[in-house]
């Protein structure tokens, strides 16, 4: 009759899983228990000396007699109540939201609106900010070239005024030149 790898290691006093670990060594098999043979294998291993069984004391049968007499009160049954409570086992209040799954979704759904409203929001900013780039580099390109153009402007105003003055001048010089050479007009004189 085989012995559970349990109660050899409990009956010897070894730890089980340093048993097992020499079973698993010695390859002997412990799903059905432990056969004889391998009880006193590992006994040697263990260097334990196997004990002598216990003899079972020897009992002699006896014949007794039980009687229950009339000593006996029966009580009716109980009735029992037909509607019970845990509310008396309980002991504290417990606070909740009556549909927390409701709750859940609608947060979600003003989370997900909340986080588009953001990103739409980014996306009309980061498009300012790009018109704005762009226009304020519209802006310095074409005032670069007023400013190149507002020099050669007043260089040239300067040159076609001083051309002017000078012809206007020499034109009031040829036309004194023709009034000295003239006769004077009757109402002059």
């Amino acid at each position: 009759m085989n012995i559970s790898l349990t109660k050899f290691c409990k009956d010897n006093d070894l730890p089980k899983s340093t048993v097992h670990r020499r079973c698993q060594e010695l390859s002997i098999d412990t799903s059905e228990g432990l056969a004889a043979d391998d009880c006193d294998r590992l006994l040697h291993e263990f260097d334990i000396a196997p004990s002598e069984p216990e003899p079972e004391p020897e009992t002699t049968a006896l014949s007794v007699e039980v009687q229950t007499g009339n000593h006996q009160i029966v009580l009716p049954t109980p009735e029992m109540p037909t509607g019970y409570s845990v509310e008396n086992l309980r002991t504290r209040e417990a606070s909740f939201i009556k549909d927390p799954l409701e709750v859940a979704t609608k947060f979600l759904k003003v989370a997900d609106s909340l986080t588009n409203a953001m990103h739409s929001d980014i996306e009309v900013r980061q498009q300012r900010l790009d018109q704005t780039k762009q226009a304020k580099e519209q802006i310095e390109k074409k005032a670069s070239e007023l400013s190149l153009e507002s020099r050669f402007y007043k260089m040239q105003t300067s040159q076609l005024d001083k051309a002017v003055s000078e012809e206007t001048s020499a034109l009031q010089n040829a036309l004194e030149l023709l009034q000295t050479l003239g006769k004077p007009s009757p109402q002059d004189s």
